[in-house]
Formats: C-alpha cells, sequence, structure tokens
C-alpha cells in the first residue's frame, strides 16, 4: 500500500487521539479493506483475519499519540497489521521446512518471471500454499519485504525465508499452471 493512495486527513487523525469514536469508526472505514487483505492472505482464515483487523485497530488507537507524522498513518498501520500477522504465525507455530539444498547457487531474486493471470485464480492458489511458504510469499513477493527483514520477523534465517520463497513459488506455478490448463 502506497501512501499515495489515500488522502491523508490530519484533522481526522488528530480526533482520533482524543478519542473520537465517529472519527476512530471513519479512519477504520478507510483503511479496514486493505488491512484485512493483508491478515487474509497471511492467515488464510476469515474469523482469524478479523480478529487481527479489530486487534490491529484497536492497537493503533491505543498507540496513536506515539505516532509523530500523520502523514505516516497508512504505512504505521500496516507494519502494525503485519506484526500482529506474524504474532498470530508465532502463535501457531508455523512450520517452516528447510529447504536449503532446493535453492540454487545462483539464486538471485529478481530473475522471478512477471507474467499476467486472473488475480481471483492467484489468489485462491496463494491460500492454498502451506502457512511457512505462504507467509514469506505475502511478506515478499506482496508487501516487498526483503529476506533478511522477513527472517528477522518470523525467527528463521535467510536462507530459510529465500527457501520457503522459492517453494511457495514452485508450488504457486505449479497449482497455476493445473488451473490455467484445466480451463
Amino acid at each position: 500500500m502506497n501512501n499515495d493512495t489515500y488522502h491523508i486527513d490530519t484533522d481526522l487523525i488528530d480526533r482520533c487521539r482524543q478519542g473520537d469514536a465517529k472519527a476512530q469508526f471513519i479512519l477504520y472505514k478507510q483503511y479496514s479493506k486493505a488491512m484485512y487483505n493483508i491478515a487474509i492472505r497471511f492467515t488464510n482464515n476469515k474469523m482469524d483475519a478479523e480478529d487481527i483487523l479489530q486487534d490491529s485497530f484497536v492497537m493503533a488507537f491505543g498507540k496513536l499519540t506515539g505516532l509523530q507524522d500523520n502523514a505516516s498513518f497508512p504505512g504505521w498501520l500496516k507494519k502494525i497489521v503485519i506484526n500482529r500477522c506474524i504474532d498470530h504465525v508465532r502463535k501457531d507455530k508455523m512450520i517452516f521446512d528447510n529447504l536449503d539444498e532446493n535453492l540454487p547457487d545462483d539464486y538471485l531474486a529478481d530473475d522471478e518471471p512477471d507474467f499476467t493471470i486472473d488475480p481471483v485464480i492467484v489468489h485462491n492458489s496463494v491460500k492454498n500454499l502451506p502457512g511457512g511458504a505462504r507467509s514469506v510469499l505475502v511478506l515478499h513477493a506482496l508487501e516487498g519485504y526483503k529476506h533478511r527483514e522477513i527472517a528477522s520477523m518470523l525467527g528463521i534465517s535467510e536462507s530459510t525465508s529465500k527457501s520457503q520463497y522459492i517453494r511457495a513459488l514452485e508450488l504457486l506455478n505449479r497449482d497455476l499452471k493445473q488451473k490455467i490448463y484445466v480451463t
């Protein structure tokens, strides 16, 4: 999510800081869909995603006084949601297979192919990925985090992050090929 996507209403954020429930509801409505999409990609579970969304907004409203720059609100909120998702992953003790032997020596994340496909098909395929691979894929491909950052967030090695990402791409590629050629 890019800060240009939303008009940042600094007055609205200031009113939220003062505990104005109506302003909080407006801010929630403005950002909830994008934040829910992040949570559902991580959890693949509607109830968990909704819980994470609610917890994230409660946390955000509680810590809003610490936000120095109102314009940074979207990125700050996104970070809260991602951190809550990571907490959820840790709580569920998601398994990350160590697939280092499958990682090519010359692997570069920039070598990943670009192609266009129906986003609904991709979303459904991503939902079916194993949890660890799905988390790394969401963080790297969709949220733009580097493997070093993902490793730190998830408490795994950088090579495990890379191997999980490759595994996710392979599984996703296999699933998408089946869906595309079957239809």
